[in-house]
C-alpha cells in the first residue's frame, strides 16, 4: 500500500509554525497585497502602535495584530491575511462607537458599524479590503480608533 503525501500547507493555515510576515503576505494575489501593505503602513504610522503575527484560530488563523505601547494588552485592530480575501478589523466598545461622528462615515462604514456582531459589550466591526479608496477611509477611522483609545476619557 502506497501511503500519500500530505499536501503542504499555507504559511497563513500552518498552526504549528509561526510564519514570517513576508511568507503571510507572499500568499495574497498582488492586489491584495498592496491593499494590505497600505493599511499596515497606515496603522504602523501611528504612535505607539506595535504590530505582531499572532495564531487566532479558525477562520483568522494568522493575523496581524496591532496593539499600542503601554495603553492596553489587547489589540485594537487586527488585519487578516487570508488569501483571496484580506479583511480589516476593528473591535470597538460601545463608549467608542457612540463617539464616532456617524453622519460623517462613508455608507460602507456606517453599515458595517451597525450591523456588525456586539459580544461581550464589543462591536467586531470588519471589512474586506477591496480598493485603495476603501483603505484610506478604514485608515481614518482606524485613526479615529487609536485617537480615541488615547484619550482619557474612553
Amino acid at each position: 500500500m502506497k501511503l500519500k503525501m500530505a499536501k503542504p500547507r499555507i504559511a497563513w493555515e500552518d498552526r504549528f509554525q509561526t510564519p514570517k510576515l513576508d511568507e503571510l503576505i507572499a500568499e495574497l494575489a498582488k492586489h491584495q497585497n498592496q491593499l494590505v501593505e497600505q493599511a499596515r503602513e497606515a496603522i504602523l504610522a501611528l504612535e505607539g502602535v506595535t504590530e505582531s503575527i499572532s495564531w487566532l484560530g479558525i477562520p483568522w488563523r494568522w493575523t496581524l495584530a496591532y496593539g499600542i505601547e503601554g495603553v492596553n494588552d489587547k489589540p485594537w485592530a487586527y488585519i487578516v491575511p487570508q488569501p483571496g480575501k484580506a479583511v480589516l478589523a476593528l473591535p470597538m466598545n460601545s463608549e467608542a462607537v457612540a463617539a464616532l461622528p456617524m453622519r460623517k462615515l462613508p455608507k460602507f462604514v456606517r453599515d458595517v458599524v451597525i450591523l456588525s456582531p456586539k459580544v461581550a459589550g464589543v462591536h467586531w466591526m470588519q471589512w474586506e479590503l477591496t480598493s485603495r479608496a476603501q483603505v484610506e477611509e478604514l485608515a481614518s477611522l482606524a485613526k479615529r480608533k487609536h485617537e480615541i483609545l488615547l484619550s482619557p476619557s474612553v
